[in-house]
């Protein structure tokens, strides 16, 4: 019986686990494009005519994760973009507590670039809950993990996003951030925290 599977054209063992598997898969029976968006986003070019806030975020954290690999020129260009997409009064507090306006959190991702290179890093986020508060507003709640080979940190990351004003979309301000420790993860002694 076994046998019978394994020569299968029809059945594909895939070599990756989990949702990697299933792109793998999709790639394999020509289901439709096989790229996830870790291995697809153009990060000078990601934006969607209309991408959702969460779909913003997920490209946010998958630019901060290359960054840190050095997968991405190190540019000016992209953290004044991101620098863009801040409310000029908007407020970044780590999951220490600390409060630093959004800006000046974003200029410290200058001194951790690269400093995961050819390492087993990786950030994700899941459990994403997007709740429209007002006019072109979005209280937006997840979880964010970074991985270092066996080691994970995670938190619990609320956000108040806004689409930018104008005729025609062009992106989201981000007004507020808080990262509170996830129970399990608070313990571990790990490098910087975006």
């Amino acid at each position: 019986m076994l046998k019978m599977l394994k020569n299968n054209p029809k059945i594909i063992h895939a070599t990756e686990r989990c949702a990697a598997g299933i792109i793998e898969a999709i790639g394999h029976f020509n289901l439709g494009p096989n790229k996830s968006e870790r291995d697809g986003v153009d990060l000078t070019e990601y934006k969607m005519k209309n991408p959702s806030p969460a779909h913003d975020l997920v490209n946010v954290y998958l630019f901060y994760e290359r960054w840190r690999r050095a997968e991405v020129d190190n540019s000016e260009i992209y953290l004044a973009s991101l620098k863009g997409s801040c409310c000029p009064c908007s407020v970044w507090v780590h999951p220490s507590g600390v409060e630093l306006s959004l800006n000046s959190a974003i200029s410290v991702l200058r001194k951790c670039y690269g400093d995961q290179q050819g390492k087993q890093f990786q950030v994700w986020v899941d459990q994403v809950i997007t709740t429209q508060v007002g006019p072109g507003t979005w209280f937006v709640k997840f979880h964010k993990w970074e991985s270092y080979g066996e080691a994970r940190r995670g938190t619990l990351v609320t956000v108040v996003i806004s689409a930018k004003e104008g005729d025609a979309f062009d992106g989201y301000t981000y007004m507020h951030v808080h990262q509170t420790w996830v129970e399990e993860a608070e313990e571990t002694d790990l490098p910087i925290w975006f």
